[in-house]
């Protein structure tokens, strides 16, 4: 069973008793949230039990630690979650809403950032996946799991979450899904070197995306918008003609 812990307080102290309660795992997954926050705490983050979320703010921007319930649970068989990432933007929401025909959003979703399963971002799927069934080592597992999330999600979070850095330190995969949303997050925060550097990066890391790009592009250009049906890499060279980019 997990000792003492930093930074928690009586709040760590609750969270741990309650978790070490045999119950639903509802239950369970939500004492596993109250503990998660007492232990990043002091990184920012606080625990929203109704949404089953950590989240920090940072101005208008949130980011959040999703904790999805595995659909296999079942009380006194298996207790077991797994984590989504999901960045948001206040501020972005605001310069789309702006800028209609600069944006691939139409009002729907339109703080969206980017976002990711945590374990798309660890070298095994199975490291981002939490079982709790055993109530005697349902500390020592989140415990372990802070650490997961110390050394992987929020480096990934501060990366996002700086204009430099997002270009050189944001994983392929992040890149490669949201190469339009990052675009636009930086051209609204003034930097349009920034999103052309991203385009540039996404454009090198596979040649084969060049053809539709340039269709993407003549688009823009032409003062037309991509079909529902197109693909994502259409949109990417859409969005850069329209913002001004590559």
């Amino acid at each position: 069973m997990s000792s003492a812990v930093s930074g928690g307080g009586s709040d760590d102290a609750d969270a741990l008793a309650k978790l070490m309660a045999p119950d639903q795992p509802a239950r369970v997954v939500g004492a596993a949230g109250k503990r998660l926050a007492s232990r990043l705490s002091d990184d920012g983050f606080v625990w929203a039990r109704s949404l089953a979320k950590l989240e920090r703010r940072v101005g208008v921007r949130r980011e959040q630690i999703h904790l999805q319930s595995s659909k296999w649970n079942r009380t006194g068989e298996l207790v077991a979650f797994g984590v989504v990432l999901n960045v948001r933007d206040g501020a972005l929401r605001k310069w789309r809403r702006a800028n209609p025909d600069r944006t691939r959003y139409a009002g729907v979703n339109d703080d969206w950032v980017c976002g990711h399963p945590l374990g798309v971002l660890t070298a095994t799927w199975d490291q981002a996946q939490v079982d709790l069934t055993a109530p005697d080592s349902r500390g020592d597992r989140l415990d372990a799991f802070v650490g997961l999330l110390r050394a992987v999600a929020l480096p990934w979070f501060d990366a996002s979450r700086d204009p430099e850095r997002i270009v050189r330190e944001a994983p392929d995969v992040t890149v490669g899904l949201y190469v339009v949303d990052l675009a636009e997050w930086l051209v609204s925060k003034g930097d349009q070197a920034q999103a052309a550097r991203l385009v540039e990066r996404w454009l090198a890391e596979d040649p084969g995306r060049r053809p539709d790009f340039e269709t993407g592009r003549s688009l823009g250009r032409e003062g037309k918008r991509p079909g529902v049906s197109m693909s994502q890499w259409v949109m990417a060279g859409w969005s850069s003609a329209v913002l001004g980019l590559v």
